[in-house]
């Protein structure tokens, strides 16, 4: 899939080169992933990462009411999962229903090949205007072993795409 980057932006007006992600929130019957190019460790212990959540996004009330997410580091090789998952809301779609996504045992959905998956849940949420923090502890993961060779999917590589 080709995207115009120049259209979109959170490509075009990156200042800084990042590493692209997925978030995935299940609330019972409902799930959604939703690309994320904001988001870091907080801290190594307790382990805790932070995103950054548009309100605007269909995103945004399923993980405010269902405390936890899963977050997916994807891979080089997985720009087109980005693209998807970033271009398309999950009002319209079931964007989960095309990702070869697993159960990790505990509920938490994870992407199989991707660099790694992560089961978190919200400690905390901090309201930064359009946009809110959730700061989740980093629970349990999975890495891939085949994708290990592989770097982060950046910014750059989806201009490309």
């Amino acid at each position: 899939m080709k995207i115009d980057w120049l259209s979109n932006p959170y490509l075009r007006d990156a200042v800084v080169e990042s590493p692209i992600g997925l978030v995935v929130v299940k609330l019972e019957d409902r799930r959604n992933a939703m690309t994320l190019s904001f988001f870091s460790e907080v801290a190594h212990y307790p382990t805790a990462m932070w995103i950054s959540v548009s309100k605007g996004s269909y995103t945004h009330p399923l993980l405010k009411k269902a405390g936890r997410f899963s977050f997916i580091t994807l891979n080089q090789e997985q720009s087109a999962i980005a693209i998807a998952c970033g271009t398309a809301s999950g009002r319209e779609q079931d964007k989960c229903s095309a990702l070869d996504l697993y159960d990790n045992g505990d509920g938490f959905l994870f992407l199989k090949d991707a660099l790694a998956s992560t089961a978190c849940r919200v400690a905390t949420e901090i309201d930064v205007g359009d946009h809110t923090l959730f700061i989740g502890h980093m629970l349990n993961g999975d890495v891939s072993t085949r994708s290990r060779s592989l770097r982060q999917l950046l910014l750059s590589d989806l201009r490309k795409a």
